[in-house]
């Protein structure tokens, strides 16, 4: 199916770097397999957009996480502890 028929009547919400689409009504379907992982137990995780402001810019990020409340629960603890570590080169599979 076509993305605009697919989106037709979809809330969207765009706001420079990332297009935020609202797809409630098809969420039967579930996340492409790509947004979806498992952790060392066997259980689903899905890929989050977190947006933030910096300067005049919107800015994005991913988090992993098991649901949605999940998700909001890492961003709180994001906001009491985040740091940078260092920065990334390459990944190693595990």
């Amino acid at each position: 199916m076509p993305l605009e028929q697919v989106l037709q009547g979809v809330k969207v919400q765009r706001r420079p770097p990332v297009t935020v689409i609202h797809i409630d009504k098809y969420s039967e379907s579930g996340p492409d397999q790509s947004f979806i992982r498992h952790d060392s137990e066997g259980r689903r995780l899905y890929c989050f957009a977190l947006e933030y402001q910096m300067g005049d810019g919107n800015w994005t990020a991913n988090v992993w996480a098991y649901s949605h409340e999940d998700a909001e629960a890492r961003v709180t603890a994001m906001k009491q502890s985040l740091m940078v570590c260092g920065q990334v080169f390459c990944e190693v599979p595990a």
